[in-house]
């Protein structure tokens, strides 16, 4: 084998490990082992998984006062808390975030949809207020959304009166494309998830 084979099949061999280290980076962001590996409501939604990803963070707040900034999410509702201007590319409906509770949307029931992007929504599966919501997309809404995801967000109580709000997502697929645009814009949804969390914790502690 000449070199110049041997340096190209090292650097392909690198550049791999290097994406499957960062794709086990920003799946456990924020997260110790001990979270990561935790059971949590909603994991037994999706059946056959092929994406997991647990993040979290810690908010200097008790639980009841990060509450109402989860139960007012989606959009055309107090947003997702992300990158609003990125979304608006591609929403049809508001995308801006709240930077307030808004009491008429603090009843978000099961089965209530709540807009994801575009056409695409998700449904309240569980909610048991200030403990855990979980939100759900099944596969009904094929093939506007190609996989069953579920989207839990926690809240663990901390010593001190401290939140620790831990975010796991959980999604499967059959098809190899889905499977191919999830590995290539896993970073873009993970910067957005990262945002999503410092956003809630800097709104619940200006409060």
């Amino acid at each position: 084998m000449k070199p110049a084979q041997v340096v190209r099949i090292c650097a392909a061999a690198g550049a791999i490990a290097a994406i499957a280290a960062g794709a086990r980076f920003h799946r456990g962001w924020g997260a110790t082992p001990q979270e990561q590996a935790s059971e949590i409501p909603g994991d037994n939604f999706v059946k056959r998984i092929k994406f997991r990803s647990t993040r979290a963070i810690t908010i200097d707040a008790p639980p009841q006062a990060v509450w109402p900034w989860l139960a007012q999410m989606g959009m055309g509702r107090g947003g997702w808390y992300a990158n609003d201007k990125a979304l608006q590319l591609i929403s049809p409906v508001s995308t801006a975030s709240a930077t307030r509770i808004i009491d008429d949307l603090q009843d978000l029931k099961v089965g209530d949809a709540v807009d994801l992007i575009l056409s695409v929504a998700v449904k309240g599966h569980l909610r048991v207020p200030h403990e855990v919501l979980v939100l759900v997309a099944d596969e009904n809404q094929r093939p506007l959304q190609p996989w069953v995801k579920s989207w839990a967000f926690q809240l663990r109580p901390l010593p001190g009166g401290a939140t620790r709000l831990i975010v796991r997502e959980t999604s499967g697929w059959d098809s190899w494309l889905v499977h191919a645009v999830t590995a290539a814009t896993g970073w873009l949804w993970f910067l957005g998830a990262r945002r999503q969390l410092k956003n809630i914790k800097a709104l619940v502690e200006a409060t």
